[in-house]
């Protein structure tokens, strides 16, 4: 989901290679930590929604909007 069904704010995050071109200030190994995510340069998102456990189901069964805390089940 890209958007909270509630609020309708964006919950997709920074791209996951800029993050770690930030975090280690080298192009080379941002490509490869990014690679293990599938993701690549200009592709591949962290998600903000938060995502609810239950541990008897052992699987996520709802999530929650980070910035309204609307809770909404998984489809």
């Amino acid at each position: 989901m890209r958007t909270c069904p509630n609020c309708k704010v964006s919950l997709e995050g920074e791209l996951i290679w800029e993050h770690f071109y930030r975090e280690k200030g080298d192009e080379k190994i941002a490509d490869e930590i990014a690679s293990y995510y599938g993701a690549t340069r200009t592709e591949g998102r962290w998600g903000r929604a938060i995502s609810l456990y239950d541990r008897d189901k052992d699987r996520t069964v709802a999530y929650q909007c980070p910035d309204c805390k609307h809770k909404w089940e998984r489809k």
